[in-house]
């Protein structure tokens, strides 16, 4: 009788290399689906990395931009302006990219999405500037401008320098800080160079209030106003004779209308007046204009 296939020596041997074979094949399936896991985590890894190390870039470059609001402030701080702001957006509807405009006295500042809107407006022969992405128009204080750029670009408040275009007009700046006399100030503005005046009188003069004496000229044909002549040897010319015949004294002539027209009760031509008001038009030699103030108060 043979014996049954299970109890012979080389059925046995069969099954352990089968077996063997299985269990060899299951580990390599296992060391094969391991394989792509691992480099999915750390591709996954990789790219949270990324993201994280992008949204610091992105940071850093909100970071960067200005305000127009921000920029108003520092400048304010800094002295380059006095004036209050006002919004003027809406005026600008339309330009590519804006998002807020101020408009003061001294400048407009207009604040946009890129640096690349603000550039396209930098010009520096019409006094304006782009700096990262804001615009600024400097209208008053041109001789200023490289603290207006230097502020902006700080992105903070300075301590800065007044800059001055000459000796001539830090000498104005000066008479009018120091609230002199018509004569002195009126001289010292005549003596500027040509291109210097209207700088001068946008940065240092207009809107300022001055304390200026003088002769009475006429008290009657300007109904609120008072017409004084700052200059020297007044001979009893009446403004209708300034006007016309002697028009040379017109640059030394100012008119003053008052805040209240009793001021000028018991005043008459000829008399001397000292009165405090607000610069609104300026003198001048070549065209032979007279000055002219506004809120005028008699002092004395």
């Amino acid at each position: 009788m043979k014996k049954p296939i299970y109890k012979k020596w080389w059925f046995w041997l069969v099954v352990v290399i089968v077996v063997g074979g299985i269990f060899g094949n299951q580990n390599g399936e296992t060391d094969e689906t391991n394989a792509p896991v691992t480099a999915t985590v750390i591709k996954e890894e990789t790219e949270i990395k990324a993201t994280v190390e992008n949204k610091s870039t992105d940071s850093e470059t909100d970071s960067q931009i200005i305000t127009a609001d921000n920029a108003y402030t520092w400048l304010k701080e800094s002295g380059l302006i006095s004036s209050e702001a006002k919004d003027v957006t809406d005026k600008f509807e339309g330009s590519e990219g804006l998002v807020k405009a101020l408009r003061t006295d001294e400048a407009d500042i207009m604040e946009f999405e890129k640096d690349e809107n603000a550039a396209k407006y930098h010009n520096p022969n019409l006094n304006s500037y782009a700096v990262k992405n804001i615009y600024i128009l400097i209208k008053k204080g041109q001789d200023n401008a490289e603290n207006f750029v230097k502020i902006l670009e700080s992105g903070k408040t300075l301590t800065v320098e007044t800059l001055y275009a000459s000796d001539e007009q830090k000498k104005v700046a000066e008479l009018i800080e120091s609230d002199a006399d018509f004569l002195p100030t009126v001289e010292a503005y005549f003596a500027l160079q040509k291109d210097q005046k209207s700088s001068t009188w946008d940065t240092f003069m207009v809107n300022k209030f001055v304390t200026w004496s003088g002769t009475i000229a006429d008290s009657e044909i300007i109904g609120d106003s008072l017409v004084v002549y700052g200059g020297e040897n007044y001979t009893a010319e009446d403004w209708s004779t300034i006007s016309t015949e002697k028009k040379d004294m017109m640059p030394y002539t100012f008119i003053v209308e008052l805040k209240d027209n009793t001021m000028k009760d018991g005043l008459k031509k000829g008399d001397k007046v000292k009165l405090k008001a607000s610069l609104d038009s300026r003198g001048d030699k070549e065209m032979q204009l007279n000055w002219k103030l506004y809120e005028g108060e008699v002092v004395e």
